[in-house]
């Protein structure tokens, strides 16, 4: 018994229609025009699965019911063009769009891990609109009309935010001394197992047990029950940022670069009091007033050195974020005058490992030893052969200086070395002993405490903390007793011998020559008094 057709018909044996056949054949039918549809143009279309970012369909062009969406996250190795091309946009197109939105974002190093989201027409035959998001708060949209590119720049959070709020909340700490990436979510009211796969999964991209105080922290937590943890954005420093996004039961994470202009800025001023006070109130940023500090601190004793009427001038950095004001960068040259005598530094890096503040001649400023073992404080006594002693009221050699100092000022190590004695010492207190190369030896008496970790035998690194000043033994109040031996002989901490590491040479040298030029040109230029944009720093 088999199937014929009449008439146009099917029929089964005897002529006789059969309608079941006839409602198969129709099903048949049917299912292969819906799965030719599906094999149409847009079949080779590729969406990657897009990251924690709300949709904002209303920046592209045209009603969304006529639309096709492609959300892509861009992965390592990824170019704009060829994006474009895998999903069906013509090679030309890709590099003009490219071209129109080169003042507004360089689409020639896309950043993985951020979302590209390609918008076509309903029969995914012509792009219609893009959009890139460049930052957390920053986002690329771009509308393709007739040929015709237009493209803009967006502030995300004018975008997203108020339908973030809609389905969950958003919480901004700041982190504070002694916070935990445990505590802070803990206290939003997201579970361990949550706080232990976040961790988990944000190791090899930030370790989050070093959030450090100041720094910014967004936590976007569903109103579930309980709290669920959807995204968490943390400032690793002024130029990046971590995002952790929930991915079902996981967590993923990436670590972005912001977008950040540099410009440089000069600061002249003369000393009148301290130079702390007179640089402050002149409106330089306290931060870099201690990085001179940091800088001079082996040419410099900023308790001793200075007087009224020196002067200094700083070249450094500032900078914005993505637009907005940042704070200030590295400090790339300065001069201090005392007395008449000149002390320069020069920042200098050839990107093949040498990197550091130089002299004039290229010599490193680094030395030996540091000129004093605190950062800021006053001395209260200076080195003597007889005075009175404070307390016995005898006159007796005095073979250091006292750096008198609030208890619990940190005091660091003077030079490279090793600590030889950590203990009591009869009326020095609590003190450290450190041995240095070329026979010195630094003692540090009167402390309160030790800092964590420092015991005899440990080696430690110049500028390390290794205590805090205090008042024990004998002692009228807080100061740091602060002596240095040389081949067994007390020699005054203020006058020794500066001994420099090896200076520039070959390419480096002509590479430092060819920078200091330029830096120290900058460093007199008074215009540079006022912010003035300048395209990067090299």
């Amino acid at each position: 018994m088999g199937l014929s057709y009449k008439g146009g018909f099917p029929y089964l044996g005897r002529k006789r229609r059969n309608p079941s056949k006839i409602i198969y054949l129709t099903l048949f039918v049917a299912v292969g025009a819906i799965f030719c549809a599906f094999l149409g143009p847009g079949s080779d279309r590729v969406a990657h699965a897009p990251v924690f970012a709300p949709e904002a369909t209303q920046s592209l062009p045209g009603p969304p019911q006529a639309h096709t969406r492609v959300d892509i996250t861009v992965s390592r190795g990824d170019t704009f063009p060829g994006i474009l091309k895998e999903n069906g946009v013509p090679l030309r197109q890709a590099q003009d769009i490219q071209a129109t939105v080169e003042e507004l974002c360089d689409l020639s190093e896309l950043v993985p891990g951020n979302r590209l989201t390609l918008l076509f027409d309903r029969g995914n035959q012509n792009l219609l609109g893009m959009e890139y998001v460049i930052s957390c708060s920053s986002m690329l949209s771009v509308s393709v009309e007739n040929g015709a590119i237009e493209a803009r720049t967006e502030r995300i959070d004018q975008i997203v935010e108020p339908q973030i709020a809609e389905s969950m909340r958003m919480k901004e700490v700041a982190v504070r001394r002694g916070d935990s990436i445990f505590t802070l979510l803990k206290g939003c009211g997201i579970d361990a197992t949550q706080i232990h796969a976040l961790f988990t999964c944000a190791r090899d991209t930030y370790n989050l047990a070093g959030i450090s105080p100041g720094h910014s922290l967004k936590i976007w937590v569903k109103g579930e029950a309980p709290d669920t943890l959807a995204r968490l954005t943390y400032d690793i420093d002024p130029g990046r940022y971590l995002e952790i996004t929930s991915q079902g039961d996981a967590f993923t994470a990436q670590a972005h670069e912001r977008a950040m202009e540099v410009t440089y800025e000069r600061a002249h001023g003369t000393v009148q009091g301290s130079l702390y006070e007179s640089a402050v109130q002149a409106g330089v940023q306290p931060e870099i007033v201690m990085d001179l500090t940091d800088i001079f601190g082996w040419d410099i004793n900023f308790f001793t050195d200075l007087h009224n009427g020196d002067t200094y001038t700083v070249l450094y950095e500032r900078y914005a974020i993505e637009g907005e004001p940042g704070g200030c960068g590295r400090v790339l040259a300065a001069r201090f005058v005392l007395q008449g005598k000149e002390h320069l530094a020069v920042y200098y890096d050839n990107g093949r490992g040498t990197s550091g503040y130089y002299d004039e001649h290229g010599k490193p400023i680094r030395k030996l030893f540091l000129k004093a073992p605190l950062n800021y404080r006053r001395i209260s006594s200076g080195f003597s052969l007889s005075r009175i002693h404070p307390i016995f009221h005898v006159r007796r050699p005095h073979l250091g200086v006292d750096y008198a100092a609030p208890s619990g000022t940190p005091v660091v190590a003077l030079g490279d070395g090793r600590v030889t004695s950590c203990g009591w010492s009869r009326g020095f207190g609590k003190t450290i002993t450190v041995r240095h190369p070329a026979g010195y030896m630094s003692h540090y008496g009167h402390l309160s405490r030790f800092a964590k970790g420092i015991k005899k035998g440990r080696k430690i690194a110049q500028g390390e903390v290794i205590g805090y000043v205090g008042a024990t033994g004998y002692a009228t109040g807080p100061h740091l007793d602060f002596r240095v031996q040389h081949k067994g002989r007390y020699v005054n901490p203020l006058r020794l011998r500066q001994v420099n590491g090896p200076a520039l040479g070959g390419r480096a040298l002509a590479g430092f020559r060819q920078e200091s030029l330029k830096r120290l040109t900058m460093l007199d230029d008074q215009t540079l008094d006022r912010p003035l944009r300048v395209s990067a720093v090299q």
